[in-house]
């Protein structure tokens, strides 16, 4: 896969993931994709479906699932590494292990070098760089979540004070008026 076509497969993986509650972990080498998922059960089964069915993979083996208490990869919708001899290095736990044994059939064959590989990855990030990048992308969609909601509230309680404005100047609060300001009130209440 070309740079482009890797960048644009994260960003994919990342904003799905986003949406469903989806964290996780994705290494590339030699053609070959290592990847781990986490999340509710019925997300998981579903999107495991869903990448078996995928076209653009040639072969699939899903090495390992088990129930967790706490999630291993929290901070990221999808981490992500390329897999060389240089990133290899510092991984504890393999031996004669390099970049050009980062294929399918060495992996599925090598639970070591896979676990090896994923606990080199897990929290706290390997990569301070990568984990802050992604920690600010949802910092800044939580602002802008924020923002969009003071906006609503604002919006709501503006137009709460123009009622009550006019209808005063007018002498006639009208009985579905108040009812309409205490449902903006509760609303502006609820958090």
């Amino acid at each position: 896969m070309s740079s482009g076509d890797l960048l644009s497969l994260l960003d994919e993986c990342r904003t799905n993931n986003s949406k469903r509650g989806v964290t996780g972990l994705l290494l590339y080498g030699n053609g070959t994709f290592l990847q781990t998922i986490e999340g509710e059960e019925g997300v998981i089964e579903s999107l495991t479906e869903s990448i078996f069915e995928d076209t653009r993979h040639a072969e699939i083996e899903l090495l390992h699932r088990k129930e967790i208490s706490k999630r291993e990869y929290s901070e990221w919708s999808m981490g992500f590494d390329e897999v060389s001899d240089e990133s290899l290095k510092d991984v504890k736990g393999l031996r004669d292990f390099g970049a050009i044994d980062f294929e399918f059939d060495n992996l599925t064959d090598n639970r070591e070098a896979v676990n090896a590989l994923l606990e080199h990855y897990r929290e706290p990030h390997f990569d301070q760089v990568l984990g802050e990048l992604d920690a600010k992308d949802r910092v800044i969609a939580h602002l802008e979540r924020s923002l969009s909601t003071m906006r609503d509230r604002t919006a709501l309680a503006r137009l709460a004070l123009e009622s009550i404005t006019e209808a005063s100047r007018e002498g006639k609060p009208q009985e579905s008026l108040l009812k309409l300001c205490d449902s903006a009130i509760e609303a502006l209440r609820r958090r």
